[in-house]
C-alpha cells in the first residue's frame, strides 16, 4: 500500500518540475554545482535540450563569471563563439589553471584546442583509406 503512495508522490513531483517554465528551469540548474550538470541533462529530453541552448549558458556565464560580459575581446585568430564554449574555457582557466585574470579565457580556449586535436588525433583514420576505396 506504501508503494503506490510513493509513485503517487514521485508522479506528483515529476508533474510539477515538468510544469516549470524553461527559465526557471535554467535558475535552478545554474545555482547547481558544474559537476551534477551531465546527470541533470539525462533526467528529462526537456533538460537536455536547455544544455544544447545558448540561454542555459548565457545566464551561467552571467552568473559565474559577472565580469565576462565587460571584458574586453582579444584580437587574434581566436573567436568569440557560443557561449557554452566561453564558459568552458573561462572554467578550465579557473579551476585547472587557478588564474583569475585577464589570460584566464585565452589559456581556457587554448587548452580546449589543443584537446580537442589530441582527441582527433587519437581517431581512426576513414574507412574508405583501410579498403583503398579512396
Amino acid at each position: 500500500m506504501t508503494d503506490n503512495r510513493d509513485s503517487d508522490t514521485l508522479t506528483l513531483v515529476d508533474n510539477s518540475f515538468g510544469r516549470l517554465p524553461d527559465h526557471l528551469l535554467i535558475e535552478i540548474f545554474i545555482r547547481l554545482p558544474v559537476s551534477e550538470w551531465a546527470q541533470i541533462s539525462c533526467v528529462k529530453k526537456q533538460w537536455a535540450s536547455l544544455f544544447l541552448g545558448e540561454c542555459l549558458w548565457q545566464a551561467a556565464l552571467m552568473r559565474t563569471f559577472p565580469s565576462a560580459s565587460q571584458a574586453k575581446r582579444w584580437p587574434g585568430p581566436i573567436p568569440q563563439g557560443l557561449s557554452k564554449r566561453r564558459f568552458a574555457a573561462l572554467y578550465v582557466g579557473k579551476h585547472i589553471f587557478a588564474l583569475d585574470n585577464d589570460i584566464d579565457e585565452i589559456v581556457g580556449h587554448t587548452y580546449l584546442f589543443l584537446k580537442e586535436q589530441l582527441e582527433l588525433s587519437n581517431m581512426p583514420p576513414p574507412s574508405g583509406i583501410l579498403h583503398g576505396t579512396i
